[in-house]
């Protein structure tokens, strides 16, 4: 018997949901549960006992008694049985609204779920819960048409599929692919340790045997050898030396090949020892593995790339773009993608140019512009990223390259920056670098499209319009520099001018130290507004030769790998 009172409390929880979802008996209802399973009589005394009303129990017992729930007939068979069943469900579902005790109602399911239900046989399930094709013969219920659904999800279970995925969770998946991805990250650290033009070699050579030789020799050497041992290697042709400097530098090894004489004849002899810096790590991929996965489509090949904030001299300032090195040119499908993947305003590509044959020639790459949705012309911004990855990471040896682009022949030249030098002292390494572009001719905005420009704008005010020849956007001057800096323009409305986008401008209050603030708007190509992170340049008007010198500086902020 429960002892504690009960507080009464509607349910209106229908039977059927009671049916799916039985209810939980607590630790109070303890005595309550070793009641469910007594016999029918001492179930209606055991209701009685939970504070259900005396009108409901004598309605309980009067359905139940006289129906053929306590004594069906042998002879029936399984449809008629289905249906007096489905009509015992219908009264009792009729009681729900008249007991007020939650522990009465759980008697009511408890009852269906403990005492009906194991009674049924296959057919009679089948008739009461299943749709067609296997409730033919039955006439389905509304019940079982409702869960038509998830008998259609139970039929198209694919056994063996779903046994196999059971097996791949029961494994310790999680601590498989942490080792994987970490053995992935220690052989791409270890593989761009390697300079560019030795990684290269080691890509394309086929003296696959050769490496594994070097590498074998060089890890014995890092497991056996204590930290002042010096490894010699005799090596004298030429490529092969490259390749095992490569090794070294794949195990972060110092290398250093010196000549010897002996017996009259010059030896190479390449000293291999450990930096001071401690152990080293073995990368549980070696480099010959690394090699043969590429060329097997492993990784067909692995890229590099940086991201940069142009226009700074500070990181998280400027303007960011991404710049990735090519080997060699990729399809535009895989460009775009890769731009779009990395979310910036603009990506940039640089493929190295064969000299043209000249020993003092500048170093020449194809540069390529790519927004997340399409690619671009010219790129002021990113062409000073792409300068700066080139220079900063020690790529060329030149204080000039050049770029050849869709709008021609570009330059960018690496200048000392003399006020950083003047401050810090000759000992600072610090650079300027100046680009070399062409001019934008403006020509003359029709004035019938004023208001659109003015609505995108937020109904700011316009002293005057042009259009760019060359990008078709708009350049639009505003009253001074402060009006620029709070503009809030409507994207919505700037969608519906013409033109890829629009460059605000005005002049900047004496007191900043600038000449004019500028921004540029483009929600057609999803760069809503270029960096507001206070980007700084200076140009330079060529009016002779129709060219503008931009000059700034950038900053590294990221590299990484891209595996293709």
């Amino acid at each position: 018997m429960v002892s504690n009172p009960l507080r009464l409390q509607e349910s209106e929880t229908p039977l059927s949901h009671a049916i799916r979802h039985p209810p939980k008996v607590t630790d109070n209802g303890s005595e309550l549960w070793g009641l469910l399973k007594a016999p029918m009589d001492t179930d209606l005394i055991s209701a009685q006992s939970i504070m259900a009303t005396p009108e409901v129990l004598q309605l309980v017992e009067e359905g139940l008694l006289s129906s053929p729930l306590l004594d069906s007939s042998k002879a029936e068979n399984a449809k008629s049985r289905g249906l007096s069943i489905e009509k015992k469900i219908e009264f009792l579902e009729s009681l729900t609204g008249k007991v007020s005790n939650r522990r009465s109602r759980r008697w009511i399911n408890d009852r269906l779920l403990m005492e009906l239900v194991p009674r049924l046989n296959a057919d009679e399930i089948r008739g009461l819960f299943a749709p067609p094709p296997w409730g033919d013969d039955v006439p389905p219920s509304p019940f079982s048409m409702t869960n038509v659904g998830e008998w259609e999800k139970f039929r198209n279970i694919d056994m063996d599929k779903q046994a196999h995925i059971i097996d791949s969770l029961s494994g310790p998946s999680t601590k498989r692919r942490g080792h994987v991805d970490a053995n992935k990250v220690a052989v791409l650290k270890a593989w761009h340790r390697i300079d560019c033009r030795t990684r290269e070699a080691l890509r394309r050579s086929f003296l696959t045997d050769l490496i594994e030789g070097y590498e074998a020799c060089i890890r014995a050497f890092i497991q056996e050898s204590g930290d002042e041992e010096v490894l010699s290697l005799q090596v004298q042709d030429p490529f092969h030396r490259l390749l095992l400097h490569g090794v070294c530098e794949f195990y972060n090894l110092v290398s250093v090949t010196v000549s010897e004489s002996k017996d009259k004849e010059s030896l190479k002899t390449t000293r291999i020892k450990k930096k001071k810096m401690g152990v080293v790590d073995l990368p549980n991929v070696t480099l010959s593995h690394f090699l043969k996965m590429s060329k097997e489509g492993g990784y067909e090949s692995v890229l590099s790339f940086g991201q940069v904030d142009a226009f700074t001299d500070s990181a998280f300032k400027g303007n960011p773009a991404a710049v990735c090195l090519l080997e060699e040119e990729k399809d535009e499908n895989w460009l775009q993608g890769v731009a779009t993947e990395f979310k910036l305003s603009e990506t940039c590509y640089l493929t190295p140019i064969a000299d043209s044959g000249t020993v003092n020639s500048n170093p020449k790459f194809r540069l390529r512009w790519f927004t997340p949705v399409a690619e671009v012309k010219l790129c002021g911004h990113v062409t000073l990223a792409a300068s700066h990855a080139l220079f900063s990471n020690g790529l060329v040896n030149s204080s000039i390259i050049e770029f050849e682009t869709l709008s021609g022949i570009l330059t960018a030249k690496k200048t000392p920056d003399i006020f950083t030098a003047a401050q810090y002292g000759e000992a600072e390494e610090s650079f300027v670098i100046e680009l070399n572009f062409p001019t934008v001719p403006l020509a003359e905005f029709s004035s019938a499209d004023v208001a659109f420009v003015s609505r995108a704008l937020n109904g700011a005010t316009i002293i005057d319009i042009k259009r760019t020849t060359a990008a078709d956007d708009l350049f639009v001057v505003l009253p001074s520099g402060k009006a620029v800096e709070e503009l809030q323009p409507r994207f919505d409305e700037v969608l519906k001018c013409p033109g890829r986008g629009i460059i605000v401008s005005g002049v900047a209050p004496p007191e900043s130290g600038f000449d004019f603030y500028s921004r540029f708007f483009c929600p057609k190509f999803r760069v809503n507004e270029a960096s507001r992170r206070s980007g700084k340049l200076s140009i330079h008007l060529d009016v002779q030769n129709d060219r503008v010198l931009l000059r700034g500086k950038a900053v590294n902020v990221m590299e990484g790998s891209l595996l293709v």
